[in-house]
């Protein structure tokens, strides 16, 4: 068998690498397609996105340094009828879970939606924490907490308060395993889908072109 199938000669191998090259044009296209994750998994601690502007670098506390977020909050319990889903971002080369809840009917009609990253603890610059009802905080998305405190910027007294997420202490009846309080940031992840589509657009010529 291998005597009717002898190895290519020299010369056959160099045209066929030749004819086989790709198109220079490939790795644009692949990297427009395929963009890293790094390039589009940033979680950004903006504040409330229902308020008119965001909070942009208005106090430490939104640095988010990754040693501080709780890569496990995922086994969390979670209020089932607020909450949304549960996604896994990148931030800092860390595998982080993002929340998405919205407010119950019962205490807000807007029932608004919020993306959230759980800290351990924020830098208190700036921060002023305000004590939310009793009666409201128990009303949790986290079941096991209350979400005792509105996390607020005041940008050590600069601009106007932003709201940045809630800090949640852990109740009595509690029955997991968990930390005595974390902070839920509000987050978004930069560019992210958006990015994803505008990339596949930008590509769509070239491919068309490569092809």
């Amino acid at each position: 068998p291998l005597a009717r199938h002898p190895p290519p000669s020299w010369s056959r191998i160099r045209r066929r690498h030749r004819t086989e090259m790709p198109d220079p044009r490939l790795p644009l296209i692949l990297a427009l397609l395929y963009p890293s994750t790094s390039a589009l998994d940033a979680l950004l601690a903006e504040g409330n996105p229902h308020d008119a502007q965001p909070a942009a670098g208005c106090c430490p506390a939104q640095a988010l340094p990754p040693s501080t977020l709780l890569l496990e909050a995922a086994a969390l319990s979670r209020q089932a009828d607020t909450f949304v889903r549960v996604r896994t971002r990148k931030h800092g080369g860390a595998s982080v879970p993002v929340f998405t809840f919205r407010q119950p009917a019962r205490l807000s009609k807007r029932e608004l939606p919020f993306d959230l990253a759980l800290v351990s603890e924020i830098d208190p610059s700036g921060i002023t924490e305000v004590p939310a009802p009793a009666a409201e905080a128990a009303d949790s998305w986290f079941t096991d907490y209350a979400w005792s405190h509105f996390v607020v910027c005041t940008g050590e007294g600069t601009g106007a308060p932003k709201h940045l997420g809630w800090r949640f202490s852990r109740k009595a009846s509690a029955g997991a395993a968990g930390p005595a309080s974390f902070v839920a940031l509000i987050v978004r992840a930069e560019q992210n889908e958006a990015a994803d589509k505008g990339a596949v657009r930008a590509a769509a010529p070239l491919a068309a072109a490569a092809a």
